[in-house]
């Protein structure tokens, strides 16, 4: 962690110099440029204004014009002829302006003749100092002069580019205490929440699943990274306690696997030896014995395909074939089958219930018959007398189904355990009744792959309603 610390504080050391000598390598440059740029739009400005003087002032001469505007302006004046001549001159007096040279070569002239207005810094040797020239082209006819230049000493640009300069190191000492500010958030916002994090990681993974973090910089993504590793924590933690019942769970359902396999086997075994041992011979028991064999072969056989089919589903190996059909005539090919079964109890009633014949779902055809047949079997192996209703009704955008029966019911300390692998209860699920133990566990999870889920209502010795909801609305 501190590896991590040491590099942020590198990086930002690199950035924070970077960011400091550039501005250092380029201040006097900049402050230059800047304050000459500044010095240009003065002298800009003063060209503009002169022009408008000159219509004003009561000078009659030129000279006295350039001098009248230079002690206004404190800058250098020098009012130029078309032919380059001068004809006004603030730094110099009037008899001195024939020995002025032709300013018709000068850079800033040349500029103004051809772009309006020109610019050029140089030593003036007629002064002996340096100088920041700027000349604009006028109207000769109107104002007496061909271009007006204005000059100002490049002592004031280099005392403007200091203040510059001067400006530039504040921003520089600003930038220097802003990286130490920024050093210590980073560190108490980033780095130091980042250990905590780290820690708490290494905690969790030696086993400390109690272990939660509690840090609050403000900063939304590190603090949603610690509830996050804290949701982590609790939820491998609930895992870890799950995976302990698991393990009871898986002790219990290997015992049940292995009772309810061995008795069929017994019993097979048993009957087998018995005709061996000379009543295959007995016709008064041979058939009888081979009869009970193939019930107990046919119940292993439920039992293995039962087994196969929750390990499938457990495993996600389970496939769903959805599609978008109509119910209704697998419901009533359902209900004829159960008449059928039922064509021995004259006290039991079954009554099929829809709201109409058109009831589309989409779902697994296969898979909503084995759940419907499933929960049918169970309420007539459990009702003796009475009625069973296959119940259908429309609520929002689903159908809900219903098995409901008058049997023997369930008791309030079976019900939450009803859909548990081989869990029966003590009268409800009696092994005389038949059955695996699977069926209503591998409804469940048929009936949550459709995204919904399977509920049961039992009052002892009154009946039980199973229900679930199966969408109406296709995905296409």
């Amino acid at each position: 962690m501190r590896r991590i610390q040491y590099r942020l504080l590198a990086i930002i050391i690199s950035i924070g110099l970077i960011g400091i000598i550039t501005p250092i390598l380029y201040t006097n440059s900049l402050a230059l440029d800047q304050a000459q740029e500044g010095i240009l739009d003065k002298l800009r400005s003063h060209a503009n204004t002169i022009l408008v003087y000159s219509d004003l002032s009561k000078k009659d001469t030129f000279q006295g014009l350039a001098t009248e505007y230079s002690d206004a302006s404190s800058l250098r004046v020098t009012l130029i002829a078309a032919n380059g001549t001068v004809i006004g001159e603030s730094y110099l007096p009037s008899k001195q302006l024939s020995q002025m040279d032709n300013h018709i070569e000068r850079p800033e002239i040349l500029a103004a003749q051809e772009f309006g207005e020109g610019f050029s810094t140089r030593y003036s040797n007629t002064l002996k100092t340096e100088f920041i020239y700027f000349a604009k082209k006028v109207n000769q006819n109107h104002h007496g002069f061909k271009y007006v230049r204005l000059a100002q000493s490049l002592k004031s640009v280099k005392d403007l580019a200091s203040i510059y300069r001067e400006f530039y190191y504040l921003i520089i000492g600003f930038m220097v205490v802003v990286i130490i500010i920024a050093w210590f958030l980073l560190k108490n916002w980033l780095t130091d929440p980042i250990q905590e994090l780290t820690q708490a990681a290494d905690d969790i993974s030696n086993g400390d699943l109690s272990r939660r973090i509690n840090i609050n910089t403000g900063g939304v993504e590190i603090d949603d990274l610690a509830t996050n590793m804290n949701q982590m924590a609790m939820t491998l933690d609930q895992d870890f306690r799950r995976i302990k019942r698991m393990e009871k769970v898986r002790s219990e359902f290997l015992g049940n696997v292995t009772h309810e396999l061995k008795t069929p086997i017994s019993s097979i075994s048993g009957y087998i030896e018995t005709l061996l041992e000379g009543a295959i011979k007995d016709e008064n028991v041979n058939i009888g014995f081979l009869e009970r064999a193939l019930e107990n072969v046919q119940r292993l056989e439920e039992l293995v395909t039962d087994l196969v089919e929750i390990s499938r589903i457990e495993t996600g190996e389970l496939q769903m074939n959805y599609d978008y059909f109509n119910i209704y005539n697998l419901l009533k090919d359902i209900y004829k089958d159960a008449q059928q079964r039922n064509s021995n109890k004259k006290n039991i009633k079954i009554n099929l219930e829809v709201p109409d014949k058109k009831l589309f779902v989409y779902g697994d055809k296969g898979r909503l018959e084995q759940v419907i047949d499933n929960l049918l079997s169970n309420s007539m192996r459990y009702t003796d007398q009475g009625q069973i209703r296959i119940k259908v009704l429309r609520r929002d955008n689903e159908l809900v189904f219903s098995i409901i029966d008058t049997g023997i019911g369930i008791s309030r300390k079976s019900i939450n355990r009803i859909f548990e692998r081989f869990y029966r209860a003590d009268k409800a699920r009696d092994r005389r009744k038949g059955g695996t133990g699977l069926g209503l566990a591998i409804s469940k999870h048929i009936i949550e792959a459709h995204g919904s889920n399977i509920y049961v209502d039992s009052l002892e010795g009154k009946g039980s309603t199973f229900s679930f909801g199966i969408t109406t609305i296709s995905p296409k």
